[in-house]
């Protein structure tokens, strides 16, 4: 499924920066056991890949809190797109971010 998160493919979603910077990366927000749910409901952003998404400081894959920030973001709008409770959202991805 397209991202619910981000239209727009040619910016980072983190630094906003175009993708002229470094190529961009389809970031699954929730993985590892709950990427195939990321992809269903459409929960994923494109980030630099380098800087933003695995090895910068500032990378989601680098930095915890960047992280949780990241999936705090994402639950809020899929809670308000498909119209989940956080109940809801916990018996789905496992876990609450917010």
């Amino acid at each position: 499924m397209e991202s619910i998160i981000q239209a727009d493919r040619d910016h980072c979603f983190l630094c906003g920066m175009n993708r002229n910077l470094e190529p961009l990366d389809c970031h699954h927000v929730y993985g590892a056991s709950n990427r195939k749910k990321s992809e269903k409901y459409g929960l994923k952003v494109y980030l630099h890949h380098n800087k933003c998404h695995i090895f910068g400081k500032e990378s989601v894959h680098g930095n915890a809190e960047i992280d949780k920030s990241l999936k705090a973001i994402v639950q809020r709008r899929a809670m308000q797109f498909y119209g989940w409770d956080e109940e809801e959202f916990i018996s789905i991805f496992g876990k609450n971010y917010l």
